[in-house]
């Protein structure tokens, strides 16, 4: 049965966010559009549904890179031997830059939840600079995620030197294949920063590995 929603009147007619929603409340409340949580609990179970009608699930064993799990934009390939191919001052402009993305295809709309979890390392050189003469300049391997093109998540990463990290989010998103972002940005170079070694080789100064993802859609 239909239930009448009431409204002020608006200069010239013009329609409001809120009425939409009010009409929209209204229309969940008819006996058409029941949803799963007030159906009975007798009617079905699990073995009834088909795959993915409660949730799906997306994983990414390797995220990025020439290795597992590496940051593959501005690697440094003239960085001496005994250190990683990563972002060096000489290739990385200071902005975020996309370690990696994927799409959810497939996902129906409702509660969807996002991890990425790996290891970082950060160079701390000249942290504190030479002999305290400028402020100090911590370095940080800063993260987020990005989900149609809308910031999920994001933290202050591993500081210097090697440090696991774990990035998470919750987040209510329509539906359509929507593609996630995993973001990173480092720490600008202070004015006296170590950013070549004696041999002319530029230091590596930021990288990531061993990257996972994991995705789970919750659907009504």
């Amino acid at each position: 049965m239909k239930k009448w929603t009431e409204h002020q009147a608006r200069d010239q007619h013009l329609l409001d966010t809120e009425q939409v929603g009010a009409e929209f409340r209204v229309a969940q409340s008819s006996i058409t559009t029941l949803d799963r949580t007030q159906l009975p609990a007798s009617l079905f179970d699990r073995d009834q549904i088909k795959d993915d009608v409660l949730q799906k699930m997306w994983c990414s064993e390797i995220t990025g890179g020439t290795h597992p799990g590496e940051i593959n934009d501005s690697r440094n390939a003239n960085t001496p031997a005994f250190e990683w191919i990563a972002p060096t001052y000489q290739s990385y402009g200071g902005s975020w830059e996309t370690l990696d993305s994927f799409t959810l295809t497939g996902f129906r709309g409702g509660n969807l939840f996002v991890e990425w979890h790996g290891n970082g390392y950060v160079n701390g050189l000249c942290n504190q600079t030479f002999n305290n003469a400028y402020p100090a300049n911590p370095k940080h391997l800063n993260l987020r995620i990005l989900v149609a093109g809308v910031k999920f998540a994001e933290k202050m990463g591993p500081s210097t030197g090697i440090h696991s990290f774990r990035l998470f989010g919750t987040g209510q998103f329509p539906p359509g294949d929507h593609q996630v972002f995993l973001q990173w940005r480092g720490t600008p170079s202070g004015p006296d920063d170590i950013t070549e070694n004696n041999g002319g080789d530029a230091v590596m100064q930021f990288h990531a590995f061993g990257c996972k993802t994991l995705a789970i859609g919750r659907h009504r």
